[in-house]
């Protein structure tokens, strides 16, 4: 009994951060927010740029991956979300500023 407790509230706390992060993000891309793409990076790599383009095309996978494992990858997709980029092309050339 105190197992199935505990699914249920980490079920219920993973559906309020999921609630509490896309929702609002999706009320901001109707006024055109950068800081919501921006927060969405820091959090997920990749997903600011995926908010960028309207959530159109499949999620950013690889790039949540590889962000999640090199802090190159992870700045560069922050960068790229500030700067209103909506490409899901992986950028390498991580010190070079963003066109």
């Amino acid at each position: 009994m105190t197992q199935l407790k505990k699914t249920f509230a980490a079920l219920a706390l993973v559906g309020f951060i999921a609630g509490a992060t896309f929702v609002p993000a999706n009320d901001a891309q109707a006024e055109g927010d950068d800081v919501a793409a921006i927060i969405l990076s820091a959090a997920w790599p990749g997903v600011g740029e995926w908010y960028n383009a309207g959530f159109s095309g499949g999620f950013p996978l690889v790039e949540c991956i590889l962000g999640n494992i090199c802090p190159c990858v992870h700045f560069a997709s922050i960068i790229d979300a500030a700067a209103g980029k909506t490409d899901d092309g992986l950028r390498f050339d991580f010190w070079a500023s963003p066109n």
